[in-house]
Formats: structure tokens, C-alpha cells, sequence
């Protein structure tokens, strides 16, 4: 059993894991990992910028992630650089911005522990908040499922089908930014990014079926995620790191088994 004290530490963990597994099978779908990493990273001008003027986190994180989202997206419409090459520079900036901004007004704004997330400090706010955007990801995950798979194999053949290709796309970065902004500083910037990636990537080498992939993300994400943190309170180990290294080993014997049973 679980002490108290890890109770809310522990749905946590399980709620953020459903939430980035079901996303980040669209993450790689649309090949946008670095959306991911970045996202997570610029978070931390959000962070500070709040600090500064004393605004609420939360409103803070869902505000600055929103805007990140909507300019990077007007960004990258241009003729002469990749998306990625767009989303990591603005990443880089925000991440300069957010230590200058701290050398000047803050000094002293604590840095480390949303790179490593606080998962300790998680209230009974935090718990509904993340049901919430949990609720709202399952639900979208159902009802964007065949369009964003019609529109990641042909634009143009989904346009013809009478999908708002814009719409879908602009959504789901927004959804995506949003789910990052209420679990970075929970979790970290550290394991954010793991949890968006790993799973889908582990589903994606035993899957045959884009459904199957999702599916098998969704699971695999939770109960990795659970085991994880179990072994971490038995162990007083670092959760986010003990969850990146199960889901790295387990992505890696994958990676073996599949090519030893195909050879």
C-alpha cells in the first residue's frame, strides 16, 4: 500500500501518463518530438515571467503556452525554414530570455525543480485540473483519430473528404501545449518529454494497426508509468528518472527482441 503522502503523487503520474501516451501517438504520426522537447523547455519563460509580475502559475503556464503555440504555428509558414529549425530556435530564445529575466529581477527562481518536476508538492487542485485535461484529451483522441491519420497520410486527400485540415492541426498543438503547460511543473521538463515519446515508440515496434498503436501506447504508458513509480517509493529514487530508465530499457529490449525473432 502506498503511504498517504504518495496517493495524490501517484494519480498524478498515472493521469499525466494517459494524457501524453494517447498524444504522443500523433506526435509521431506528425514526426513533431521536438514540438514536445521544446514546448517543455520555453515553458520556463512562462514560469519566470509569472514570478516576476505575481501572477497565478497555472494561468500563467496555460496563457504562455497558448500564445507559444498560436506564433510558432504563424511562424513556421514560411518558404525558407523547417518547422523544427523554427520551434527550436524560439525554444533556445526562451530559455535565454528566462535566465536573463532571472539574472536581473528574480536572482534566485528555482530552476532545477521543474526541470525535475516536485511531484510531492501535488494538491487536490492539481489532481482535478489534470482529470480534466485528461477527460478532454480521450475524448479528442476519439474524435480526431481517422481525420489526423487521413491528414498526416495527404492533406490534399483529406481537404477532399471535407476535413478542416487547419482546424485539426492548430488544435492539436493547442491541446498538446496545454497538456504540457499543466504537467511540466509537476512532473519537470526532464520526464515531460520521455512520457510524449516513449510509449508511442515502444507501441509502435509490436503494433500492426494505427489503432493497435494507440491502444497499446495507452497501456503501456500507464503501467510502465505505475510500476515506475512504485519501484521509486519502495527504493527513495527519483521518480522521473526512474520512469525514463524503465521505458528506455524496455524500449531498447524491444528494439532487440523484434530483431531477434525477425532475423
Amino acid at each position: 500500500m502506498f503511504e498517504d503522502l504518495l496517493i495524490k503523487p501517484f494519480f498524478a503520474v498515472i493521469l499525466i501518463a494517459i494524457s501524453c501516451s494517447g498524444f504522443g501517438v500523433f506526435v509521431l504520426w506528425k514526426k513533431l518530438s521536438y514540438f514536445g522537447d521544446a514546448l517543455s523547455h520555453s515553458i520556463l519563460l512562462g514560469l519566470v515571467i509569472g514570478t516576476i509580475f505575481e501572477i497565478n502559475q497555472l494561468s500563467m503556464l496555460i496563457i504562455f503556452a497558448f500564445i507559444f503555440s498560436l506564433l510558432v504555428g504563424f511562424i513556421s509558414q514560411n518558404r525558407y525554414f523547417s518547422k523544427d529549425t523554427i520551434i527550436m530556435i524560439s525554444s533556445y530564445f526562451c530559455i535565454a530570455v528566462a535566465i536573463i529575466l532571472n539574472d536581473v529581477w528574480i536572482k534566485n527562481f528555482n530552476f532545477t525543480s521543474y526541470i525535475f518536476g516536485d511531484i510531492l508538492t501535488v494538491g487536490s487542485q492539481d489532481i482535478q485540473v489534470l482529470a480534466a485535461i485528461t477527460v478532454i484529451v480521450i475524448f479528442y483522441i476519439i474524435f480526431a483519430f481517422k481525420k489526423i491519420l487521413l491528414i498526416n497520410s495527404s492533406q490534399d486527400l483529406a481537404k477532399i473528404e471535407g476535413i478542416k485540415t487547419e482546424f485539426w492541426n492548430i488544435s492539436f498543438l493547442i491541446l498538446l501545449a496545454l497538456v504540457i503547460a499543466l504537467s511540466v511543473r509537476i512532473i519537470g521538463v526532464f520526464l515531460m518529454t520521455a512520457l510524449l515519446i516513449l510509449p508511442a515508440a515502444i507501441a509502435r515496434i509490436f503494433s500492426s494497426s494505427a489503432k493497435q498503436m494507440m491502444m497499446l501506447s495507452l497501456t503501456i504508458g500507464t503501467s510502465v508509468s505505475a510500476l515506475s513509480f512504485k519501484l521509486a517509493s519502495n527504493y527513495d529514487l527519483t521518480v522521473s528518472s526512474t520512469i525514463i530508465a524503465t521505458f528506455s530499457l524496455i524500449f531498447i529490449f524491444s528494439l532487440l527482441f523484434k530483431k531477434f525473432i525477425s532475423a
